[in-house]
């Protein structure tokens, strides 16, 4: 006869054999004693935690000649045939490859025929999410509203995915995920049924790798057995897993604490060379150290007992990590495992991982150094602030110097205010040399300033076909002078003042003006307020060069006629 695998020689038979969903089960059962059965039910939760088995449960239960207690006898003729699938009123069928209209309106068809065999005429539905809208709108009505020997039972791994028209019309029922504890029981017996030695931490780690699912924890059983034989260790899972034994990760996590980059690259080519998945290895490591916090900050956290073995070497590794280094060295290694998937070098990025995780506490003393630097500095300004107010207040107190010390520091602050503005906004905002914009306001080409005025509108138009985040950075621009080298360009925001200057979008803008004005020009980006300053001084220069030489006309007319007689128009 031929092998047949674990998990459906151990399918559940009767509702007590469903680990793990006492909720679903218990209220099943109270339904069959009392007569309380509806026409539909959903199913959904998680791979392999009981949805077809409890379906077919209920199948026999509906139709058992004798039922005990809501649980099927499994001894009657009815509970056989449906067990040995020999019943045709009990049909399971698999939506994902009967997903059309056209087989939903063949089981509307037939729902109306009484059955054959045995009381109720039972649907199992299973991963009905994969219907299709039409097969869907075909099920609606019939589902509402059966015939009385009819019962619908539909499964699902995603519930979302169903019309809120067809949840509505059924009984829903939510499956969990089958917690370590009652995965590694069930395994336990079912080992002791078999007659197979296996160490409980084996047990454990195959019901960690199964996420919940006992049909995974069952198939991976089986493996293992064939692999190991009757006697099954920690080991045999570790190698037909592809996992990492939490012995090397505590080695692994030492080396990284005292920062010994040769070993722990050593240790990682040794995973390497048994043909690990680094995916796996990063996702394993970054499990245990979560272990590990959780250990550190919730040690009576019963989760904490069922992911990581808390022994001696455990414990003593968790000592070498603060809390603040564990969050950073999760962090590190989850935002390595989310680019880990769009890499084309694994084994490279992997490495560089555990390179940055050797010097966590480094990066932690430069921060503390930092922010012992800037607490004395913000002392020595205290101490000043201080000193300047003693001596402001011995000044207001003698009362010959008040107004003049009241006058000196007025006058100082309108003196000094302004320079301090200026100095902030010159060194916030532009990367534009100053002594160019100069050169620009002393020798103005009006004509090409008003042609490039005119055409901005043009230029920014143009610079969007290129790139339209490059005409945002642009557009509250406005070009105020020009010369045959240059255009001075101002901005009220620093940010965009400084953005312009940067290499590429500068480079568009000056292709864009040369384009449209037909001469090669440089941008420079400036503040307002710097070019108005820039501006007043070279206004202010350009007239008192003009009063140290007078017109020589204007001059002897006034020896002649005289001041008042003389006008004098531009």
């Amino acid at each position: 006869m031929a092998y047949t695998a674990l998990y459906r020689v151990w399918r559940p038979q009767t509702f007590g054999d469903i680990i793990g969903q006492a909720h679903v089960t218990t209220t099943l059962q109270n339904a069959l004693r009392e007569g309380r059965l509806s026409h539909a039910y959903l199913f959904n939760g998680p791979r392999g935690t009981g949805k077809t088995s409890a379906a077919k449960v209920m199948a026999k239960a509906v139709n058992c000649e004798q039922p005990q207690d809501g649980e099927p006898c499994n001894q009657c003729a009815a509970c056989q045939a449906i067990t040995d699938g020999a019943v045709t009123d009990v049909l399971e069928i698999d939506a994902a490859s009967n997903r059309g209209v056209e087989e939903i309106r063949d089981i509307r068809d037939k729902v109306k025929f009484a059955p054959s065999d045995v009381k109720y005429k039972v649907y199992i539905i299973d991963e009905v999410h994969m219907l299709t809208t039409e097969a869907f709108n075909a099920l609606l009505k019939t589902l509402e509203e059966p015939p009385s020997h009819v019962l619908f039972i539909l499964a699902t791994t995603e519930p979302h995915k169903l019309p809120a028209t067809i949840i509505s019309r059924c009984q829903r029922f939510d499956f969990h995920r089958i917690s370590l504890a009652d995965t590694v029981s069930r395994l336990e017996m079912i080992c002791q049924a078999q007659d197979v030695q296996v160490e409980k931490e084996a047990l454990q780690l195959v019901a960690k790798k199964a996420e919940g699912g006992m049909r995974d924890a069952l198939s991976l059983l089986d493996q293992a057995i064939s692999y190991g034989g009757a006697a099954i260790t920690l080991q045999t899972i570790i190698q037909i897993t592809g996992t990492v034994s939490q012995t090397y990760f505590s080695t692994l996590a030492k080396l990284i604490a005292e920062q010994d980059v040769a070993q722990v690259m050593e240790q990682f080519d040794q995973v390497m060379a048994q043909g690990k998945d680094a995916e796996q290895f990063l996702q394993d490591f970054m499990f245990y150290y979560r272990d590990m916090l959780l250990a550190k900050t919730a040690p009576s956290l019963q989760e904490i007992v069922e992911r990581a073995m808390i022994d001696e070497q455990f414990a003593h590794v968790a000592t070498l990590y603060s809390v603040p280094v564990l969050y950073e060295v999760i962090e590190t290694l989850s935002t390595a495992l989310s680019q880990l998937k769009w890499s084309t070098y694994a084994r490279v990025l992997v490495e560089l991982t555990l390179v940055k995780l050797c010097q966590p506490q480094g990066r932690q003393a430069n921060a503390a150094q930092s922010t012992q630097e800037e607490s004395e500095l913000v002392q020595t300004l205290a101490k000043r602030v201080r000193a300047l107010e003693e001596k402001l207040t011995q000044l207001l107190a003698s009362p010959g110097t008040k107004p003049a010390a009241a006058a000196a520091a007025n006058e100082e602050g309108r003196v000094r205010e302004p320079r301090r503005v200026a100095s902030a906004i010159g060194s916030g905002g532009s990367r534009t040399p100053m002594n160019r914009v100069k050169e620009v306001a002393r020798s103005v080409d009006e004509a090409l300033t008003q042609r490039i005025k005119g055409s901005w509108s043009q230029i920014l138009a143009e610079v969007k076909k290129v790139k339209i985040q490059y005409q945002a950075w642009i557009v509250s621009g406005q070009p105020v002078a020009a010369n045959s080298d240059a255009v001075v360009v101002t901005f009220k925001s620093p940010i965009h003042c400084e953005k312009t200057m940067e290499p590429d979008l500068k480079g568009v803008v000056e292709s864009t003006i040369q384009m449209v004005c037909g001469k090669p020009l440089a941008l420079l980006s400036v503040m307002e307020d710097e070019w108005q300053s820039i501006e007043v001084q070279a206004g202010e220069a350009e007239p008192s060069g003009k009063q140290d030489e007078p017109d020589p006309l204007i001059s002897e007319a006034l020896k002649l006629v005289g001041e008042h007689l003389l006008e004098i128009k531009d």
